[in-house]
């Protein structure tokens, strides 16, 4: 192909991309839309609507937000102002208590110096209050009572009854000092804990009852240091408004960080239910009324996400089927709308059947048209670009990528069996419906759900890979290309340009059915395509129906070339080829079975032609012709397929020219054939290599050890070994060692 021809169609192929890649942004965004509803606030939905997608419902989210932050009670901490301020106040009632009854009680000392430069007597001690005490009468201690619930109500803002006050005048100097002991120590012990007013009264109340099961003497003081401690004391908790905000803050974020999820498929709108513009907001956020907003945002990633999936599809193959981006335009077309059709599809299915996208009509079809590893990455990549249509739903990408590589696998290994198309669609659907099964399961779905996916991965699978299989015939008739379906159509007896092979040019015809058992076996051996070498070696030679009795192979009695000048023979010989491809463009042949027949010569000479020119040109006394008038002008066979025709092909044409019956004959027969070839350098485009060639001679002469009903030699293989063991004895005896001959033979 010339430089031109190739920039011309790498640009169009181009332009045939970039308007598929805007078709498929339009059907990506058309089928990942979501149903929308005419509805606003206050109307009574006639419809049960159903999320689209997973997402996070806001409203509900909130309020179960500020429900939570509203049951967190406000933090309450421990005073040490307040506790210090009730433990001041038991101990200045004590202290005013102690006054009075000093007053009361007891008579002032008064001591006379008379000298004040005598030093005091270190001996004899100096009372610090008078040991005489007094009898107050009953008055006095009535007026005592009244002044000391005065004098607490004007120090202390308490208002001490008097029944307690005039307990606290009369008891015994003793009682009091246990009292005041009693009152100091419990006060401290209370007000080190962190009391609100009920956990006051309990702790007093526990207080007392333990000092009254505790105490030997004065029991009933029990009681009066309750009542003082209840007098006294204050709750020691202060609102600490800080810690709450925090404490609430804490528990708003930690319901909005875990938001309420509506789950794809739920219903969020009931039939009869009012539009509340809480539960409208939510529809406009889910673009499923009328009237929202273009979603912009959707569009943007839907283009980027197939620009992606280009980029990668070009990077693919120009690395690896870069003769797919040079192809002639309709081929690309025929790629093109094997993806496009299940993408238009599953714009229409995937909204409510997430599983039901037909993956595998893609999977089919391209493999049977462009091979397993295309298949492959093609299938992977229209998995990709359904997935927003399904709401990039999990279960999806897991049931499409099996049934997918099922049905490549299966389609892959079609062979000439009518019955492996039934194969492939029993495989492809059990796969996807054992999967849609287990995928399922592990999601812990209901019964219901299941039954419903398995269902949907079912039929898709098994009708996605039938109309896969029956578009065949329509590919063909539009692109001109070549399936596993084809192959066996043309493959049959009854085509017409097989009958007309067999009436018109017999000969050529048993040669072509000879030529393509060699093909198919050879094919095989090496893991070329053995349908397209079996039925391309059938065609090859078509083009001897335009002169079908200047073959050999048909001629009964006169050769036609004994009155023919050699040139004028190699000319009508070596447009054969060029005639096959004419007469196969005519019967719709295939292009891979037309680029067999055109290049099964490639550009070897006629030998026998241009070796009969040069003797008579000697006789004459001339010099002999250019060499190029007696070589094909054909292109060298450029697939592995039209090299083993060629072989084949030249094999077959000389085992019948030179009459052989052994193996041993033939195998040096094929091997001068194959040398001839290599010489010629017409293998060079081919892809054999020198292995591939070994094996292909291999399975030639297989073929032949049954056309002559012989067995494969093995009495020459048991001869080789048991020279090897007699050379391995000796060996044995000697203190050196010798390599053993290969058993291959590399040419």
């Amino acid at each position: 192909m010339k430089g031109s021809e190739k920039r011309t169609r790498l640009a169009i192929n181009t332009a045939f991309v970039v308007i598929a890649a805007i078709v498929m942004i339009i059907t990506i965004y058309i089928g990942s839309s979501p149903r929308q509803y005419d509805l606003q606030i206050g109307d009574i939905s006639s419809y049960d609507i159903a999320a689209p997608l997973d997402f996070a419902d806001n409203a509900e989210t909130m309020r179960r937000a500020l429900e939570e932050m509203a049951q967190i009670p406000n933090v309450m901490i421990r005073s040490d102002a307040l506790s210090n301020e009730s433990s001041d106040a038991m101990r200045q009632l004590m202290l005013l208590v102690r006054e009075r009854r000093d007053a009361l009680y007891k008579e002032p000392y008064i001591s006379i110096i008379t000298d004040p430069s005598i030093p005091d007597d270190p001996t004899q001690a100096t009372p610090a209050e008078d040991i005489r005490t007094r009898r107050p009468d009953n008055h006095e201690i009535e007026i005592a009572v009244s002044s000391l619930i005065s004098e607490v109500d004007q120090t202390l803002g308490l208002v001490l009854p008097s029944g307690e006050a005039d307990a606290l005048i009369r008891m015994e100097d003793e009682r009091f000092r246990n009292l005041n002991a009693i009152v100091i120590a419990e006060t401290n012990a209370v007000t080190v804990k962190t009391l609100d007013d009920a956990g006051l009264r309990s702790v007093i109340e526990e207080t007392v009852v333990r000092l009254e099961s505790s105490m030997e003497y004065y029991r009933d003081d029990a009681f009066l240091v309750g009542r003082l401690l209840t007098l006294v004391i204050r709750p020691n908790v202060e609102y600490n408004e800080e810690a709450t905000d925090k404490a609430r803050q804490a528990a708003y974020d930690r319901v909005m960080s875990d938001p309420v999820m509506i789950n794809r498929g739920a219903r969020i709108i009931s039939q009869g239910d009012v539009i509340t513009p809480e539960s409208k907001a939510m529809l406009d956020d889910l673009n499923l009324t009328v009237g929202t907003r273009f979603d912009w945002q959707r569009l943007v990633s839907i283009a980027f996400l197939v620009l992606l999936i280009c980029v990668i599809g070009v990077m693919f193959f120009r690395r690896y089927a870069s003769e797919l981006l040079y192809s002639t335009p309709r081929t690309m077309i025929a790629l093109l709308i094997a993806i496009l059709l299940p993408l238009f599809m599953a714009a229409y299915l995937s909204r409510e059947l997430p599983l039901s996208s037909p993956v595998y009509f893609a999977a089919v079809v391209v493999t049977a048209y462009f091979g397993l590893r295309t298949s492959i990455f093609v299938t992977s990549l229209l998995i990709v670009l359904i997935a927003p249509m399904t709401s990039f739903n999990p279960s999806f990408a897991i049931v499409a990528l099996t049934g997918s590589l099922v049905a490549s696998l299966f389609t892959r290994g079609t062979s000439g069996r009518q019955d492996n198309y039934a194969r492939i669609i029993l495989a492809t659907s059990l796969t996807t419906a054992t999967t849609a099964f287990l995928v399922s399961f592990l999601q812990k779905e209901s019964w219901a759900l299941i039954s419903s996916h398995v269902t949907q991965a079912t039929v898709s699978g098994a009708l996605s890979v039938i109309i896969g299989i029956g578009i065949m015939p329509l590919f063909e008739l539009i692109f001109n290309t070549v399936s596993p379906l084809r192959l066996i159509e043309l493959s049959q007896p009854g085509h017409p340009l097989l009958k007309r092979l067999f009436v018109e040019a017999p000969g050529t015809s048993q040669h072509a059915m000879m030529v393509a058992n060699l093909a198919d076996t050879a094919a095989e051996a090496i893991g070329a395509d053995a349908m397209i070498a079996r039925v391309g070696a059938y065609f090859h030679d078509v083009g001897k129906l335009e002169a079908p009795l200047m073959f050999t192979e048909n001629q009964s009695g006169e050769n036609p070339h004994d009155h023919l000048a050699p040139l004028e023979s190699a000319r009508i010989i070596t447009r054969h080829p060029e005639d096959s491809m004419t007469i196969g463009r005519k019967y719709r042949l295939p292009m891979p079975l037309l680029r067999i027949a055109q290049e099964h010569h490639g550009s070897t000479v006629l030998q026998y032609f241009w070796n009969k020119a040069c003797q008579e040109a000697e006789e004459r006394g001339e010099e002999p012709p250019p060499i190029d008038s007696f070589r094909y002008r054909t292109p060298l066979p450029s697939t592995r397929e039209s090299a083993i025709v060629m072989l084949a092909d030249s094999t077959e044409a000389a085992m019948r020219s030179e009459g052989v019956k052994t193996l041993e004959q033939a195998e040096l027969l094929i091997k001068n054939i194959i040398k001839d070839k290599i010489d010629q350098e017409q293998l060079v485009s081919s892809g054999l290599s020198f292995a591939d060639v070994e094996t292909i001679l291999q399975s030639f002469l297989r073929v032949y050890a049954g056309h002559f009903h012989e067995r494969v030699p093995y009495r020459l293989q048991r001869t080789k070994k048991q020279s090897r063991r007699s050379s391995e004895r000796q060996s044995s005896t000697s203190s050196g060692n010798s390599d053993l001959p290969p058993d291959n033979v590399t040419l």
